[in-house]
């Protein structure tokens, strides 16, 4: 191995969180831009277009936190990383109750509120924050199993990042930023026996 190819392995981490911004960054300018181009003659479009860039720039946060951060080593003293540790060895704990969602929800309802009234950059925000509300609903979903009918793909996804292929699958909101940055298994291999442990206390 070269002196360039080990330079390269050990910063690898960091090459590929840049090359997933890069990627993040030439979707995302053309519709800031049309936002941009748009806001002084439809206030309705230019407000629906921060909201679903707001919500969309969330699932890529959600998904490089999850891969680059939770999963890495070197944070696993965290608290919040040892919370998603054992979530993966137990699979129906979720830390996030109910009073957790339904707060979520009041936020949520006061910052859609506060965007309409302000009709301004905040609706980015708001579309944000929704995110992360739907973040929470659907990890939720996901180990329920009717996931399995109605989100079919996200919960395949989910499966094999909790039961077998820990370091893919790491989308909970959506699935295309695995698909974009091949962090989806190859021939993936799951029996009936790890689908039954991952839904184990749902099944009665």
């Amino acid at each position: 191995m070269t002196y360039y190819q080990s330079i390269i392995k050990q910063n690898q981490k960091i090459i590929d969180q840049l090359k997933c911004c890069a990627v993040f960054l030439w979707i995302i300018i053309p519709f800031c831009a049309l936002a941009f181009l748009i806001q002084d003659y439809s206030i309705l479009l230019y407000q629906l277009i921060l909201f679903f860039g707001g919500w969309f720039f969330w699932t890529f946060i959600e998904y490089n936190l999850h891969r680059f951060w939770m999963h890495d080593k070197k944070n696993s003293h965290a608290a919040i990383v040892k919370q998603h540790n054992h979530h993966h060895t137990h699979p129906t704990e979720i830390v996030v109750t109910a009073l957790h969602r339904l707060v979520i929800i009041l936020l949520m309802c006061l910052f859609i509120v506060t965007s309409y009234w302000l009709q301004n950059y905040f609706t980015l925000l708001a579309g944000i924050f929704c995110g992360l509300m739907g973040y929470f609903i659907m990890h939720k979903l996901l180990h329920l199993p009717i996931a399995q009918k109605i989100f079919r793909k996200l919960c395949r996804y989910h499966i094999y990042h909790h039961c077998k292929y820990h370091n893919t699958c790491f989308g909970i909101s959506v699935p295309w930023w695995d698909d974009i940055f091949g962090t989806v298994p190859q021939s993936p291999q799951i029996t009936q026996k790890i689908i039954d442990f991952y839904f184990k206390d749902h099944h009665h």
